[in-house]
């Protein structure tokens, strides 16, 4: 598998708040998530995101719904679990062209689990950024990375993915994503 910016969309799943009022390790999760958003703009990647059930669970949380209207994300609402369970995504998804599909958001063994494997048996590449997924429960995360280690999904870091994506140190790109790696911005 080549992580390809020609290639890569980046999916958020269901960062919403209600849903993110119970979540371990949030702060690391919308901070990978966040740079992973800057990332994919910085390189023209389509950026797309889902709400589940926003009018019981919310609306995408800040600073993450801002940045994704900011950069024109694609925002679907859905009641499936898995993503690709509505028609109007998979058919976005199918006309962008792209074939690897960077995954984050939540619930890494839910919403996120649920996608992966239907993303995967459409025939997408699916990477699951380890650190900007998560759940209600450590053991229920640690699952779900079980999981898509035996399914053949590759778990990686937003980080190893965003410095794959640049390729060279010393660019612009590079400078202005080390910025918010770094928390300088």
């Amino acid at each position: 598998m080549r992580l390809s910016k020609e290639n890569c969309v980046l999916l958020v799943i269901d960062m919403q708040e209600k849903l993110c009022k119970v979540m371990k390790e949030l702060d690391r999760t919308t901070k990978n998530i966040r740079l992973l958003i800057e990332a994919a703009n910085e390189f023209n990647m389509p950026i797309v995101y889902t709400e589940q059930y926003p009018k019981g669970l919310g609306e995408t949380i800040e600073p993450l719904k801002s940045l994704l209207e900011k950069y024109n994300a694609k925002r679907f609402d859905k009641m499936s679990f898995s993503a690709l369970k509505i028609d109007e995504i998979k058919n976005y998804l199918e006309n962008l062209g792209k074939k690897t599909v960077i995954l984050t958001g939540i619930e890494s063994h839910i919403c996120v689990l649920s996608t992966a494997i239907d993303l995967k048996d459409n025939g997408y590449e699916v990477v699951v950024a380890s650190d900007a997924t998560t759940s209600r429960e450590k053991e229920f995360y640690d699952t779900a990375m079980n999981f898509y280690n035996g399914q053949s999904i590759p778990v990686i870091p937003a980080e190893t993915i965003v410095f794959y994506w640049l390729e060279f140190a010393g660019t612009d790109s590079f400078k202005k994503l080390q910025r918010i790696i770094l928390g300088r911005e």
